[in-house]
């Protein structure tokens, strides 16, 4: 169990952020006889967590119903947040690969480039497609 600075602190978080997500309800303490917060071990994990998901541009309100949802399936938590921190290793990877892409299509042709391309453009549609349904509706059906 951490006190509130700890947790902070082991977090790399600000003690005021551990207050705002415990009034959100995104971190449960314990309370002590003398009315002290302590947070337990889990804490640490679930705020990997929400950042994880913050990165993913999702609201607290939005967080607050994921970890509602992981809460109920405790075992897959370590394995989500590991999927996700994995997830944007890769697209930071792809981001990458792609500026370093950009100057060579420069010494292509429209033509060239177009079919270079497409597969990409096929790829790139479909993932997004299949992000955005997970990550809460397909956007393309109204």
């Amino acid at each position: 169990m951490f006190k509130i600075g700890e947790l902070a602190e082991l977090a790399g978080v600000s003690k005021r952020t551990i207050d705002y997500y415990t009034q959100l309800g995104l971190l449960e303490p314990v309370r002590s006889e003398t009315n002290y917060r302590y947070y337990p071990e889990e804490s640490i994990e679930r705020l990997r967590l929400i950042d994880a998901l913050k990165k993913q541009h999702l609201t607290l309100e939005e967080i607050k119903e994921r970890l509602q949802i992981i809460q109920n399936q405790p075992d897959a938590a370590d394995e989500i947040v590991d999927k996700i921190e994995h997830l944007q290793e890769e697209m930071k990877h792809i981001q990458e690969e792609l500026l370093e892409l950009k100057p060579l299509l420069k010494q292509l042709n429209e033509q060239q480039i177009k079919l270079m391309t497409k597969p990409l453009a096929q790829q790139g549609y479909t993932l997004l497609h299949t992000l955005a349904i997970l990550l809460g509706g397909d956007p393309f059906i109204n």
